[in-house]
């Protein structure tokens, strides 16, 4: 077989491989990629009203557990919002979401009707808290460049505020580094950018930068500090921790 020849056979075994992937299955790679059995991080959360000019900002403490399925939060500040509590809780079954404000000394739980309302005033949603579960997507790959995938992921879910999503995804890490999300009349509602750093051997996201193009409203969420793979008991994620944010904001 001459050298030509051989070239031709590699070309066309790299392009019959580059078209075998389906959007399930790169979706599924990405979700089986490993992460930390447990983080504790302080988080940075900008809020930016970008028509009038005006910028907040709060700090938050946060701990999860087996892949960001558990997770638990507390506001440090401003003082306004100290000790506002978030918890999730998320199965193959159900997914469980409460959030407890002090002033009102009360548990609100969030149901799947309401997960479209806003998180603490930014421009994510609590349905942008929790994991997409792969079964309730159609995939497709409408763009396939030599360094980016890109990923449409339509909704299933008939309580998603979301029709669908567009990610820019790497080829070589399957990093998602962009994402356009649209709202049930397929009009363009959320951009999302996203920083990633190596720790431990984990791909991780470092910040997450979110514009509601139809609000005009930007949320910018930074990792302050980040620990990995500790010992996070699984009894720290209940309800009855949500009244204890003096313990975990020490």
């Amino acid at each position: 077989m001459n050298n030509f020849k051989i070239i031709f056979w590699i070309l066309i075994v790299n392009l019959s491989f580059s078209n075998s992937i389906s959007g399930y299955d790169l979706a599924k790679m990405i979700d089986d990629k490993e992460q930390p059995k447990s983080s504790k991080s302080i988080i940075s959360m900008e809020l930016i009203n970008i028509k009038k000019d005006r910028k907040k900002i709060k700090e938050m403490v946060s701990l999860s557990k087996d892949n960001g399925d558990k997770m638990l939060m507390f506001f440090k500040s401003p003082k306004r919002d100290k000790g506002v509590g978030f918890l999730k809780i998320e199965t193959d079954e159900d997914d469980k979401i409460s959030l407890f404000i002090p002033k009102l000394k009360k548990i609100r739980r969030i149901s799947s009707s309401n997960q479209s309302d806003s998180f603490m005033g930014s421009d994510l949603s609590f349905e942008d808290m929790l994991s997409r579960n792969l079964d309730e997507f159609d995939y497709k790959i409408i763009s396939d460049s030599e360094d980016i995938y890109k990923l449409e992921s339509i909704s299933l879910n008939d309580d998603s505020e979301y029709y669908r999503h567009i990610s820019w995804i790497t080829k070589n890490e399957l990093l998602i580094i962009k994402e356009e999300s649209y709202d049930k009349n397929n009009k363009l509602l959320k951009e999302k950018s996203f920083k990633q750093i190596k720790m431990e051997g984990y791909n991780l996201i470092s910040e997450i930068d979110v514009i509601n193009v139809q609000d005009q409203h930007r949320t910018i969420l930074g990792i302050q500090t980040l620990e990995v793979d500790g010992n996070i008991d699984n009894d720290t994620f209940n309800e009855i921790n949500l009244k204890r944010s003096e313990k975990f904001l020490q």
